[in-house]
């Protein structure tokens, strides 16, 4: 009797580990089959790097099966930031902004392991609203994407650089696809948006660049791309060929003897019909992938967005261990 009890646990336990396996297996397998997933925004032109990679198929060519029916478009960065945090996102473009914020504020498990793009914005007003210089906005209500996101901390600068207070003008928080209407029809009185939505407006509506961000806060960090840490840990040499394809498409990017195909994909994912708005959207943005060359700027933003949002606290372990923690240079220093 004593014997058979033992068999009986034997076999209790054997069952548990054969099912147990099975769900690992099961979980592997979904695991391997499901592939990277990777995020950019619709139509943002500081993207123009991955849309390039994706033409050209660098991926392909680097050894990573990524195309165009493999990308997570989102509307902005906090969307995106949000598919990293329910951890179904892996590798990401998107603005420093909202990664910074999120990391401090929700503890995003997130790296950024390359830079994207610098500059790149602009203040935009109506040619005949009478504003001619950044004095001329005090009293007027202007667009920005979010309060005290990138943009808005350009707007900031180009005020306090005019000894003018934030709250001596009145902002509207918009989605930038939204912002050239509202502008059209004197809702807001101008705006500071992103690459290509400036030179839209100066195109589609005849709208005034009343000063582009590079001009403001020069090379100003802007866009990033962001890493899970468990994509970045479980698989180091796809990080590592994303970066390839990404600096490749810079060197295309580069090449004068390419610039009427770097036209045509920016139109193709921009959904821009005028070479004019692309030429005008591209003269504004510095690409880069090695964002070490700006961090003192990138610190500068730090200050400014732990310092200016009561609701974001500064890292507990101080700036110089947020940033080891938060970037990741290996891949664009290999």
């Amino acid at each position: 009797m004593e014997l058979s009890i033992k068999i009986k646990a034997i076999l209790i336990i054997v069952v548990i580990l054969g099912v147990s396996f099975g769900i690992f297996g099961v979980f592997y397998v979904l695991n391997l089959s499901r592939g990277i997933s990777v995020g950019a925004l619709s139509g943002d032109l500081h993207h123009l790097p991955l849309f390039i990679a994706l033409e050209k198929d660098f991926h392909e060519e680097e050894g990573l099966d990524l195309d165009f029916e493999d990308i997570l478009w989102f509307q902005n960065g906090n969307e995106e930031m949000g598919a990293f945090e329910t951890r179904s996102l892996d590798v990401g473009y998107l603005g420093l902004a909202p990664a910074m914020a999120h990391k401090l504020n929700q503890l995003a498990p997130i790296k950024i392991v390359s830079g994207v793009n610098v500059n790149g914005s602009a203040i935009v007003v109506k040619s005949s609203s009478g504003i001619n210089n950044i004095s001329d906005l005090v009293g007027k209500n202007i667009g920005v994407p979010s309060l005290n996101n990138m943009q808005d901390f350009v707007l900031q600068i180009a005020l306090a650089n005019q000894n003018i207070s934030i709250t001596d003008i009145n902002r509207t928080v918009l989605s930038v696809g939204n912002m050239e209407n509202m502008l059209n029809t004197d809702e807001v009185d101008g705006f500071i948006a992103w690459e290509p939505f400036n030179a839209k407006a100066v195109d589609n509506i005849g709208a005034q660049i009343l000063a582009e961000s590079g001009e403001i806060w020069f090379n100003h960090p802007c866009c990033v791309i962001a890493s899970s840490m468990n994509y970045l840990n479980t698989n180091p040499g796809d990080i590592k060929k994303i970066i390839n394809a990404h600096i490749r498409a810079l060197e295309y990017l580069s090449e004068p003897s390419n610039h009427d195909e770097v036209i045509s994909i920016s139109k193709k994912y921009t959904g821009i019909t005028k070479n004019s708005t692309i030429e005008l959207a591209l003269s504004n943005i510095g690409y880069v992938y090695n964002y070490t060359e700006f961090m003192p700027q990138i610190e500068t933003f730090y200050d400014n967005l732990t310092n200016l949002n009561s609701n974001i606290d500064s890292w507990s372990a101080g700036k110089k261990a947020f940033m080891e923690e938060f970037f990741d240079d290996t891949f664009i220093s290999a």
